[in-house]
């Protein structure tokens, strides 16, 4: 065995050793990410007390969130357990530190794949695990438990993670991070009634009891469609790869569309990410444009949705210019796959609009990390950070309301924006709309802080 491998090895045990020693539990308290307060007051954000839930919709509808105080009918958000369940459900026999005992204790239990075998998951594993950290040692009142469990980035031993997490009383799971885990997670714990807060983005996962604090993609197609059609714009195209990422973005783009009384008036899409398989395509839909242009008093289209980052998406945006697509009358649009330095020097894109996540809200978050750890976090580590504050909400108070504190409709706000959770288990998402200028980004319509007023 070489030397790196062996130093990769070494460095790899020494993480996952690290992590296992987080199951003798740590403390926290205090929330960062906060509920917003159900009646306006003065004074900072608290936390929403335990009280009827307003009227909700029934589980098997998926409305537009706006509709959902209106809607008439109750639902009961409590938790019917059944007796089998009884061994978990809110065992206060779970663990407890010495110092913790006697007190109203709040247990959140953490399932990464520590030691998956995939390097990255592994990586990804560790970040989040830091950065669960740090929301722990933020909190000033040691009344949370955090439990951390290794899923070995499989169903089996997710189900072994989850289970073990029920034994020892958790509120809450927290995670875990691939899709069809979060399945066998759920397997466990919805028998005890316990709610599973996941990282996967896969929305087809979600459900009531099973939610996703996640940033899908279909987010923030809507968002990006919605910010285009305030600016007048009717006609859009679509120009992007086939693959489940491309295939993803464009159903939520028809829909989109479809929503906002508009025309997706041309598609063309590529396998693969090299400008060779590009080119084709993108002149395709150039010259769609061109003849439009030429035969009717409106362009054929007024924005066009290009879904890529790196390097793949500076090679495709020149196409367009370079084919007769003119930026100056049609509106050029992403996703967060934008959210790079690259993509911000890149000549093309000047003028170009995406949406993403809201960055103030994260920037003392990435601070804090830096500083405690002198390394950047990963993607989803900012995501765990908000799951133990969140999770620490939603284990306060009757076990048999957690479903409600986590369904208010008032929502939360963390490191990472505003988020709310309807009966579906999909994120409500605050998103941020940027504009490329001048190498840099933008805001140019900042993301919601909270619920719409009607909502």
């Amino acid at each position: 065995m070489s030397q790196t491998m062996r130093e990769r090895v070494r460095k790899t045990k020494i993480e996952l050793k690290t992590a296992l020693m987080a199951l003798v539990a740590l403390t926290l308290c205090a929330c960062t990410t906060v509920p917003m307060d159900p009646q306006p007051r003065p004074g900072p954000v608290g936390q929403v007390p335990d009280r009827p839930a307003p009227p909700q919709t029934t589980p098997d509808q998926t409305p537009d969130p706006q509709d959902r105080r209106d809607d008439p009918v109750e639902v009961d958000t409590t938790i019917d357990v059944p007796d089998a369940a009884a061994p978990y459900f809110n065992n206060r026999d779970g663990l407890t530190l010495p110092h913790m005992a006697g007190r109203d204790t709040k247990r959140v239990a953490l399932l990464l794949p520590f030691s998956a075998r995939s390097p990255r998951l592994r990586e990804e594993a560790a970040s989040m695990f830091r950065a669960a950290e740090l929301a722990l040692f933020q909190r000033p009142d040691p009344d949370v438990v955090l439990t951390v469990l290794d899923t070995k980035g499989t169903e089996d031993g997710t189900r072994s993670a989850t289970t073990a997490a029920l034994q020892q009383g958790a509120d809450v799971i927290l995670g875990p991070v691939i899709a069809r885990n979060v399945l066998a997670a759920s397997q466990i714990a919805t028998p005890s009634g316990t709610p599973v807060l996941a990282f996967s983005n896969d929305q087809s996962v979600a459900e009531r009891g099973r939610y996703l604090l996640s940033f899908p993609p279909e987010s923030e197609v809507e968002r990006i469609v919605g910010y285009a059609a305030s600016e007048g714009v009717l006609r859009f195209a679509y120009l992007g790869p086939d693959d489940a990422y491309g295939r993803r973005v464009l159903r939520a783009y028809e829909q989109a569309v479809a929503r906002v009384g508009g025309e997706l008036t041309a598609v063309e899409t590529y396998d693969g990410n090299d400008i060779s398989v590009m080119q084709a395509p993108a002149k395709r839909i150039a010259d769609f444009h061109r003849q439009g242009r030429s035969s009717a008093t409106r362009d054929a289209f007024e924005a066009i949705l290009l879904p890529e980052g790196g390097t793949a998406l500076r090679s495709l945006a020149p196409l367009m210019p370079f084919n007769g697509v003119d930026p100056a009358r049609v509106m050029f649009m992403g996703t967060s796959r934008w959210d790079n330095r690259d993509t911000a020097r890149e000549p093309a894109l000047g003028g170009g609009v995406f949406a993403a996540a809201d960055k103030e809200a994260r920037a003392a978050f990435l601070t804090d990390y830096e500083r405690a750890y002198g390394d950047t976090p990963s993607s989803l580590a900012s995501l765990a950070y908000d799951a133990v504050q969140l999770g620490a909400i939603v284990a306060d108070g009757d076990p048999r309301t957690r479903i409600r504190r986590i369904e208010s409709p008032l929502g939360f706000y963390g490191t990472d924006g505003y988020v709310r959770f309807g009966p579906d288990g999909r994120p409500d998402r605050g998103i941020a709309v940027f504009r490329v200028m001048d190498g840099q980004f933008r805001v140019i319509d900042p993301a919601p802080r909270g619920p719409a007023p009607e909502s």
